[in-house]
């Protein structure tokens, strides 16, 4: 226990010892975040000219990315190519900083919808805010890339 009784963060045994990964529920919680983010995504307006097609198995791909990028198995790397794939595939998407907002919403969104809870959320957000800049960053050729 902290001062005067209170409970900190670092004093919870399930905190920052724990991998997000853990956090999520494992490969089962992180399925069922990308399944209900897609289902968000691909009825945006907004976001739908992303996708080049809306039966990819996006979700799927997304889940393994996370699955590595939050501390469980390396699959992504082992079975698509890893980070190289991740930011080949957004090339030429030109995304707008609205798009990029848009996302970074659905997923936010889509983590309360099954239900994770807000340690999972506050630690998860940074990674969101920031592999969403970088994949809007990366989305336009060299020399147009800036503000949206």
């Amino acid at each position: 226990m902290g001062a005067r009784g209170r409970q900190f963060e670092s004093d919870r045994p399930d905190s920052a010892d724990r991998s997000l990964y853990e956090l999520a529920g494992g490969a089962a919680g992180l399925e069922r975040l990308c399944g209900r983010f897609y289902e968000r995504v691909l009825v945006d307006p907004e976001l739908l000219p992303l996708f080049r097609d809306p039966g990819e198995e996006h979700a799927e791909r997304l889940s393994l990315w996370l699955t590595e990028l939050l501390g469980g198995p390396k699959a992504h790397s082992e079975t698509r190519g890893g980070f190289a794939v991740m930011r080949g595939a957004h090339h030429g998407l030109r995304i707008t900083e609205a798009q990029r907002t848009a996302w970074a919403a659905h997923m936010r969104g889509a983590c309360a919808d099954v239900g994770l809870d807000e340690e999972f959320r506050r630690r998860f957000m940074p990674h969101i805010e920031g592999g969403s800049t970088f994949a809007m960053r990366v989305s336009w050729p060299p020399d147009q890339r800036g503000p949206r």
